[in-house]
């Protein structure tokens, strides 16, 4: 059932890309300093929006992984407070 649902959803949406490139399909002459580059408008579109998905990504992924390396610490923090109030529990009795 999953399957079907996806290739519902997938199946407008490879329409849609398709529609977009046949409607961009004029070529682009991109000037990159040191070269020229002349391809398709939906190519490069589709292109840049693939670097900034991945980009994002990356960014996001770090952000990630230092917040999980930011709770480890704080998780040791609180055990190694645990364990100091253990002993000063005991030092009182």
């Amino acid at each position: 059932m999953i399957r079907f649902i996806s290739l519902l959803v997938s199946i407008p949406i490879v329409i849609l890309i398709a529609a977009f490139a046949y409607k961009n399909a004029q070529l682009v002459s991109i000037d990159l300093f040191l070269y020229q580059i002349n391809m398709p408008l939906a190519v490069f579109l589709l292109i840049s929006l693939l670097v900034g998905v991945v980009l994002g990504y990356m960014i996001n992924l770090m952000v990630l992984l230092n917040l999980k390396r930011k709770i480890f610490r704080l998780n040791h923090k609180k055990e190694a407070l645990k364990d100091l109030s253990s002993v000063l529990h005991k030092s009182d009795n």
